[in-house]
């Protein structure tokens, strides 16, 4: 397998830069999820490493060689796309064995590399099956063992789950990432989901603007977002503005009838102003009464997710979503507010503070 490294690409079409002098480094064996907003470069990145796109400037390597001037077929590299791409008049058996039978490999290496791929992927009873027999679930699967039959040097997924129902791509995502640890094969997986993007990353890296805005564990980047781009990319977040008052030792953030305590010190240079203030439903409480502060909100709507529900407070003309379990409060209920935890953000570059 291979390491990937991107250094300081650019990808241009028409006057518009879609990559804007992108780094990045991939290492061997990993799985680096990639999410952003419509036109932000995810795509364009693998089809830039891929080689289906050119590079106006900067490099592209495998394993330590420069690929940014050879053909995508001399670089080893498999593709897998958001729509399965599948050749309608053969086979599951014979859309696998394509990439070796145009090789001209041996038929009895062809059967035992397709036998190990469809095995590993669950779907062997399939082997005789017409594409237009499998179920979308099942064609991704299809195209990945075709993909993975070529033994890539790298493995790159554009939104391969997208079409796939919300049922069947829990399941799915779990067996590719079985699949790809068990093959160890590098990869770079793009995806508008940050449920997704988070299940199957090793880390995750968020683009916009053509660039990596930031990468880490997905653990991390939802919990410590280093923008409000990234923030809201990756989750649900309230962001609200909040006026930031000295009380030292630290500070207060008021927005509405909210006051949430707060400490970095890089807010003395903000008081008497204003910042973004960011919560996830998760970090906000209605359930449970605080003596220690005596906020109210009153619900405004409620979204029944199944485990809990998300609903929608505001107190003083601050609004919020908050948490809770299923059915614990209803549209203009008075409930208690109160916020675990935030995030704080500059309001005129969005970038976090503290």
């Amino acid at each position: 397998m291979a390491t990937i490294t991107v250094d300081g690409v650019t990808v241009t079409k028409g006057t518009r830069r879609i990559l804007d002098a992108i780094d990045l480094f991939v290492a061997d064996g990993e799985l680096l999820a990639v999410i952003g907003r419509s036109g932000s470069g995810k795509t364009t990145l693998l089809r830039a490493i891929a080689g289906l796109d050119d590079v106006d400037s900067g490099d592209v390597m495998l394993g330590g060689e420069v690929v940014t001037r050879l053909e995508p077929q001399q670089r080893r590299v498999a593709m897998v796309f958001q729509d399965a791409v599948l050749f309608p008049f053969l086979t599951t058996r014979k859309n696998v064995a394509f990439p070796l039978e145009v090789q001209h490999r041996p038929s009895e290496e062809v059967d035992m590399r397709v036998s190990a791929e469809v095995r590993a992927l669950g779907i062997e009873q399939l082997l005789d099956a017409m594409p237009a027999q499998l179920s979308a679930g099942h064609r991704q699967l299809v195209q990945i063992a075709r993909a993975m039959v070529r033994s890539p040097r790298a493995l790159l997924l554009d939104e391969p789950l997208a079409m796939v129902d919300a049922h069947a791509r829990a399941a799915l995502r779990a067996e590719l990432r079985t699949v790809q640890h068990g093959y160890g094969v590098t990869a770079v997986y793009v995806t508008n989901d940050p449920v997704e993007a988070m299940a199957v990353g090793d880390r995750m890296a968020v683009m916009a603007e053509g660039r990596v805005i930031q990468i880490d564990t997905p653990g991390r980047v939802y919990a410590e977002p280093g923008t409000t781009e990234v923030a809201e990319v990756t989750g649900y977040i309230s962001l609200v503005a909040a006026e930031v008052i000295a009380d030292p030792p630290g500070f207060w953030l008021r927005c509405g009838g909210l006051s949430i305590r707060a400490w970095p010190a890089e807010l003395a240079r903000h008081v008497g102003g204003t910042v973004v203030v960011g919560v996830r439903p998760e970090d906000a409480s209605v359930d449970d009464a605080d003596p220690s502060v005596p906020v109210v909100g009153i619900v405004t709507a409620v979204e029944t997710l199944g485990s809990h529900d998300v609903v929608v407070v505001d107190v003083g003309g601050c609004r919020l979503a908050a948490r809770t379990r299923p059915g614990a409060a209803s549209r203009g209920d008075r409930v208690p507010v109160v916020v675990r935890r935030h995030t704080v953000f500059d309001p005129v570059t969005g970038e976090r503070i503290g």
